[in-house]
This record gives structure tokens, C-alpha cells and sequence, in this order.
């Protein structure tokens, strides 16, 4: 039993951690800003935006890029669809995004540049859903779960003017409800929501500035893991194909949990445990496969199918990360030696002349190193206040 409890574990791992992330719902219900003032987040079947990077204080979003100016926002489909707007007004060669990941973080939908997405409405929906699509839609983007992730960004070079052209792509990217759907297109003025900050109660801006730890959430909690996960299933009775089998084996787990102590602290005992050995592996240094010279890649990502661990890993590292064909991530944690980086340490990183990361720039493709710190977090107080090098077009 303990070992299929650890098995469910990881496979619902990112899952309890996405819906534990719909608590945005509450605390922006009836108001638009940014919460805590560094994030994106909007009410229910709304997206959020910012103004400019996210900032390297927020502890929310484990490494983020410093290359695109995010929003984001979770949908409710139980009862309503929504509306996914792309942009419709973009400068050649500007990459943008929106990236729809449902409850397990699998990405169903990813709409871009990349991917010379047109510009105008989609209509996303449920798995049950069954009504009528209104005129001026591209497409019905369908979900297997009832909750799912939209994810926009727009990519923003250091220099203001770069800002300007990612704020004004950014303002015509998002989701709404159906039923506040019009003809035209409208802006989400994420720049100008942003200017307020949101906090949940008993949190300050003090609190914030004084320790950004203040405000970390632990979305996976060992001691209610299995609480958490009911929840999270009661709300997504239908999961993808790859994740419905295995769900079954889930609500079992927690049907033993509820049934008597013997059981619980038997399944309390697996949690506990399965939570410490994937923590303790979920790092730069072990995670995926080796790419070659020291770098490591999970070759799947996004698209996890059913690689359970290997999904639940990337939950912990950099939950929510890209179609593998819309992005490719490469990750170290040592150095030539294989040595754990070492702030204390200076280090080198050559590029042969003329041979710089290959990216094709007429769909909007960059390249970008980011340094993080050993909670995978940005850098709060970076010397230079510099995180990271890459394309820069003005």
C-alpha cells in the first residue's frame, strides 16, 4: 500500500499544487491589481497582469524568466466557457504567448508567435461542455479538466522602448467570461491594474519588503496531502486519458484515508515520506536527462504523457514550463568538475565566435541565462541587479 501511495503521490503532486493556486479566486475576487503587489493574478476566469518583470522578491512562481512580462489567471469550467484573446496588433518578429495547462500542469493548448497563432478569440471550455459558439471564434480550445491555467506573456528586452511593445501586445492577450463577451477586441490594461496592490488579509507591503519568504506558500502539504487531493478531484471528476487510471487509484487512497486511523496513518506516513525524497531530488543538478557539457534537459516537457515523476519534479522546480516544441529548457547545478555552484565562486561561460544560441527571430525565438538562487528563485539582491544575459532588441 505504501508504495502505490507514493506512486499517487507524485502523480497528483502537481495537480494539488495547481488547484491549491485557484485560492487567487478569493483573494481577488471583485478586484483587479497586483497581488501583493509583485504578481499577476485576477479574479476567476479573468487573467492578471503586470507592468514589467515580475519581481525577483515574489516567491510564488519558482524561476520565472527575466525576458517576458507575465500574466496569468485561473478558469473555472464547470459552468461557463471562456474567451481566449490573441493579439491582433503585433510588431514582426515580437514573441508572445498563452500557454493553457489544466489541472495536472499538462500543457493541452500553447498559442503564440511560435506558433503563428491569428489573432482574435478562441473559446475554451470544459470537458462537458456542449453549447453553441458564438460568431467571431477561431476555434474550440477543449479541456480534460475542469480547472485549467492561462498563461500569457510577451517578451520585454531591458530597454524602455522593448517595454512599451511587451505591454502593448501583453494588453490584448487574455481570458474573460463568455458571458461578458462583445465584438470587438478589448485591452485587459494590465499596466495600469497593476499600479494596485492586493493583499490577502493579515499581509502588508512591510511584511513583503521587510522578508519575501513572508509570503512563500507551500501549495503541497504532506499533512494534508490527502485531504487536498480530494478536493482537488471532487472538483476535476474527468482528468486527461493518461492521468485517468491512475486517478482511480487516487480516490481509492483516499477513500482508505477517510475509512480509519490504521489506514490514515499509514497513507500520512507514505505522504510524508514521498514529499522528502522528491524535495530532496528536485534540483538543476539531477532533474532530466543529460543534454551533454554538463547541462541537463527533460526532453518531454510540457507534455508529459504519463512520466508521473517526471512531471511532479518539474512541479517543484519550475511548475507550469512550456510545450517542449514552444521552448527548450536546459538546466545546470555544477560546474565543469561537476562541483554544486557556489556563490562564493567565480565562474566562466564561453560561446564560440559566432555561435550563439540558434533562434529564428521572425517568430519571435530568444535565447536567455538565467542564475537563480538554491530556492530557485531570482536573485532579491543581485549586486548589479542583473539575473541574467541573453537576446536584447530594443
Amino acid at each position: 500500500m505504501e508504495a502505490l501511495a507514493r506512486i499517487v503521490f507524485y502523480w497528483a503532486y502537481p495537480g494539488v499544487d495547481t488547484f491549491g493556486r485557484t485560492n487567487m479566486w478569493q483573494i481577488m475576487a471583485g478586484q483587479r491589481g497586483a497581488m501583493l503587489g509583485i504578481l499577476p493574478a485576477a479574479p476567476k476566469n479573468h487573467t492578471g497582469g503586470l507592468g514589467d518583470y515580475m519581481s525577483p522578491s515574489q516567491r510564488w512562481v519558482v524561476t520565472p524568466n527575466n525576458d517576458t512580462i507575465y500574466g496569468a489567471g485561473f478558469a473555472d469550467l464547470t459552468s461557463e466557457a471562456v474567451v481566449i484573446q490573441t493579439p491582433t496588433e503585433v510588431p514582426d518578429g515580437h514573441y508572445w504567448t498563452i500557454q493553457i495547462v489544466d489541472v495536472m500542469t499538462n500543457v493541452c493548448h500553447q498559442l503564440g508567435s511560435a506558433s503563428h497563432t491569428p489573432g482574435g478569440k478562441f473559446l475554451l471550455v470544459g470537458p462537458t461542455w456542449s453549447g453553441e459558439v458564438p460568431d467571431g471564434f477561431h476555434e474550440v480550445l477543449r479541456m480534460p479538466t475542469n480547472v485549467a491555467g492561462v498563461l500569457p506573456r510577451s517578451f520585454a528586452a531591458g530597454t524602455a522602448e522593448s517595454k512599451v511593445r511587451a505591454r502593448a501586445v501583453l494588453n490584448q492577450l487574455g481570458m474573460y467570461p463568455l458571458s461578458e463577451n462583445q465584438p470587438e477586441q478589448r485591452s485587459f490594461e494590465y499596466d495600469e491594474y497593476a499600479k494596485h496592490a492586493v493583499f490577502p488579509p493579515g499581509v502588508t507591503a512591510e511584511m513583503i519588503a521587510a522578508n519575501p519568504e513572508a509570503s512563500r506558500p507551500d501549495w503541497v502539504k504532506p499533512h494534508t496531502f490527502w485531504d487536498d487531493l480530494a478536493a482537488m478531484l471532487d472538483f476535476n471528476p474527468q482528468l486527461a486519458p493518461d492521468d485517468t487510471a491512475i486517478g482511480d487509484q487516487a480516490r481509492a487512497m483516499v477513500a482508505l484515508h477517510r475509512s480509519d486511523d490504521h489506514y490514515r496513518s499509514i497513507l500520512d506516513r507514505a505522504a510524508v515520506a514521498a514529499y522528502a525524497g522528491l524535495h530532496d531530488v528536485a534540483n538543476y543538478s539531477q532533474v532530466g536527462l543529460d543534454a551533454g557539457n554538463g547541462w541537463r534537459r527533460q526532453p518531454n516537457g510540457g507534455l508529459w504523457g504519463s512520466d508521473w515523476y517526471g512531471r511532479a519534479l518539474a512541479a517543484v522546480i519550475y511548475i507550469f514550463v512550456n510545450d517542449y516544441h514552444e521552448a527548450l529548457y536546459l538546466t545546470r547545478g555544477t560546474d565543469s568538475q561537476g562541483q554544486p555552484l557556489n556563490g562564493r565562486e567565480r565562474y566562466t561561460m564561453t560561446f564560440d565566435e559566432d555561435a550563439l544560441p540558434p533562434v529564428d527571430r521572425s517568430r519571435g525565438g530568444f535565447w536567455s541565462l538565467t542564475m537563480y538562487n538554491d530556492d530557485i528563485f531570482m536573485l532579491a539582491d543581485s549586486p548589479n541587479g542583473r539575473v541574467n544575459l541573453g537576446t536584447v532588441k530594443a
